[in-house]
């Protein structure tokens, strides 16, 4: 008797481990797939914004400005100006992750260094005239794998399709999917991935 228990205890743990890694699977899987269902409406906003920008008679340097402030979301790391992070002098690295949050919604409105940088940066960026001068007012880990282009649609349309590679970065991605990162895209597929804006150039220019 005492062997059959210690069989079944045995099996118990072992199935029980099973459905661990499986449940595992999926609420991973789930967390991935819905970061690229963001990455794509990110992309389709930056297509938008960049549309927008072009519809009004903005040069393309300043729409590839545009199309990178709008995909921030998915920028990855702020490269430049660099944040105190880890065991920085401030109160945000310092503190233990709970202790940072609470105090973060307990301040009224979440702050973080980051967006106080990114706030007083972001204007100063879209405000530069030459590209030498971008990396050092802002930088990101993934801006350089953002890329946009335009489509020709007529005197009076708009076509700007943005896309990027992004990475996988939850535990077991390799068992859905063989690559490091999935290439996502703006829009719809129907449109060839382009969003459309009417052009208004037109009627500022005249």
């Amino acid at each position: 008797m005492k062997d059959r228990r210690t069989a079944r205890s045995g099996q118990a743990i072992l199935e029980a481990c099973f459905v661990v890694v499986v449940v595992a699977l999926l609420f991973f899987a789930l967390l991935q797939v819905s970061q690229l269902f963001t990455a794509k409406a990110v992309l389709t906003y930056a297509a938008s914004a960049g549309a927008r920008a072009k519809s009004v008679g903005f040069n393309d340097f300043m729409v590839s400005k545009v199309v990178r402030v709008a995909a921030i979301p998915t920028a990855g790391e702020l490269v430049n100006p660099t944040v105190a992070r880890g065991g920085g002098a401030s109160f945000w690295g310092r503190a233990r992750p709970g202790h940072a949050w609470n105090a973060a919604l307990h301040a009224g409105t979440p702050y973080s260094p980051q967006y106080t940088i990114e706030q007083s940066r972001i204007p100063l960026y879209l405000g530069t005239r030459w590209w030498s001068e971008t990396d050092a007012v802002l930088e990101y880990a993934r801006w350089p794998d953002l890329r946009w282009n335009e489509s020709y649609a007529g005197d009076f349309l708009v076509r700007i399709r943005t896309g990027q590679k992004i990475p996988l970065v939850f535990p077991f991605a390799r068992a859905f999917y063989a690559g490091d990162s999935v290439d996502i895209q703006s829009g719809d597929p129907d449109d060839r991935h382009y969003v459309t804006r009417e052009a208004h150039a037109r009627l500022y220019l005249e």
